[in-house]
């Protein structure tokens, strides 16, 4: 267990290390998890399996964003009601956590069993194609109880102060995908089936492991089932905190459906094949600053509730300078291999030509991504929902969809790979402004001083 109280700069320093490390070891885990898998497809599967699961994979996310949604947002009350020394409280919120995920697990998995044909229908692509996508999405999204309680799980562990054993339990799923992985797609040629029942069953092992933690009495806060009903009083307030986390999943949903789109117009199925590498590799710098945010969250939600400023604003700001760093890190390590990267995949010709191309005109928007990920997560730790909603929504539904409009209509497909940088400078900068106006001291969102 990790003791959030610090004596001094330096303690706190390696307070926020320990926090930070540990997440953004997890989601560099979850990244290269996602890259193993399309490792594998595309030796076993080919173009064909890798722009299957990249036409499915955005639909699966909504089980992510649904567990990331309670897990970050009943996590942060539940920070918040330790640092007031309110034990109890914080174990009904995480009763209502659980009872959440199981709600969740049942409207998932039926109303996307239902829609998923119709979605994927969508698509000017290929009855082959389209049989494959559906395959992958089908087993992910009728299974999604399992990453719907590893995301809200991993959450619950790390705001209860375990961010390390939260990443050994992520790195046990990590390590079981890969050898299930090569054993279904190459052992046995189940193809994209075969790399479905690989992630089903390692999020599996992830979300007992978790779950185990609170009722294996090690944790800080115990899992207790007596008057679960009344615990869903506070289904609300979780859900209110969670609007951004849920939305920051969303929107690498949205992100990936418009560019499957965009890339299908301006590229035809080649184009669409060479997005699914693209949208194998952006999302790892990605993760690495929701890592940043996610590993600061417990932090400042903590000295939120136990009513500390300076450390909070502090240690945004380590959050900010880190996300920052990391972002010009991945940025010019995306420069120098991206030549190499559509061979990984086994991709060649002119399909590896047109991702490696718009890799590079990808690369320089992950300074720009960290500077909006800490903001928004910032603002969701202290229960600003107002600020922190906006700035995850206006991308996927305002910014990106406008540069993805305009950008192809004068350079084609390059307008296509171009559209995630310009888009995150925008929202970059309108995170900028609304921190410059609140150190004017003009408060921004209306809920700025409404008690959680």
């Amino acid at each position: 267990m990790v003791a959030f109280k610090t004596k001094n700069y330096k303690e706190m320093s390696l307070l926020f290390c320990r926090f930070v490390l540990p997440a953004l070891a997890s989601q560099l885990l979850s990244g290269v998890y996602t890259i193993v898998d399309g490792f594998f497809v595309g030796m076993g599967a080919g173009d064909a399996g890798l722009a299957a699961i990249g036409i499915a994979y955005p639909f699966t996310l909504f089980a992510t964003a649904v567990g990331a949604g309670i897990g970050i947002g009943g996590g942060a009350l539940l920070s918040i009601s330790r640092g007031r020394g309110r034990e109890r409280l914080a174990e009904r919120i995480l009763t209502s956590m659980v009872m959440l995920m199981v709600l969740a697990s049942l409207l998932v998995s039926l109303s996307f069993g239902i829609s998923l044909p119709k979605l994927i229908g969508t698509f000017n692509i290929s009855e082959e194609l389209s049989r494959l996508s559906l395959v992958y999405g089908l087993i992910l999204l009728l299974f999604s109880f399992t990453q719907i309680f590893t995301m809200g799980l991993l959450g619950a562990v790390r705001n209860d102060g375990y961010p390390r054993k939260a990443m050994y339990i992520m790195v046990s799923g990590f390590v079981l995908n890969i050898i299930l992985d090569w054993l279904w797609v190459l052992v046995f040629p189940f193809g994209v089936a075969g790399a479905a029942g690989a992630t089903v069953l390692s999020q599996l092992l992830t979300a007992v492991l978790f779950f185990y933690h609170f009722i294996g009495g090690r944790s800080n806060v115990r899992l207790r089932f007596k008057n679960v009903w009344r615990s869903l009083a506070f289904s609300g307030r979780i859900i209110t905190m969670g609007i951004s986390p849920f939305g920051v999943q969303m929107a690498a949903a949205l992100t990936m459906i418009m560019h499957n789109w965009q890339s299908l117009v301006y590229g035809g199925e080649q184009g669409i094949a060479a997005y699914s590498v693209i949208s194998y590799v952006i999302p790892v710098g990605i993760m690495l600053q929701e890592g940043v945010a996610e590993g600061t969250q417990p932090l400042i939600s903590y000295y939120h509730g136990a009513s500390l400023p300076a450390r909070r604003k502090l240690t945004v700001r380590m959050g900010f300078s880190s996300a920052f760093g990391i972002g010009l890190f991945c940025s010019a390590a995306l420069l120098v291999s991206a030549g190499y990267i559509p061979g990984f995949f086994s991709m060649s010709g002119t399909t590896a030509a047109i991702a490696t191309r718009g890799l590079i005109l990808a690369s320089p928007m992950f300074p720009f991504v960290g500077i909006a990920k800490v903001g928004a997560s910032y603002y969701q730790s202290i229960g600003r929902s107002g600020n922190s909603s906006f700035l995850t929504y206006v991308d996927p539904l305002v910014i990106l969809p406008f540069f993805l409009w305009l950008l192809p209509l004068f350079w084609k497909l390059d307008g296509v790979w171009l559209s995630m940088t310009f888009a995150n400078i925008v929202l970059s900068a309108i995170l900028i402004t609304i921190w410059f106006v609140e150190s004017r001291g003009v408060p921004v969102d209306a809920l700025a001083h409404k008690n959680i």
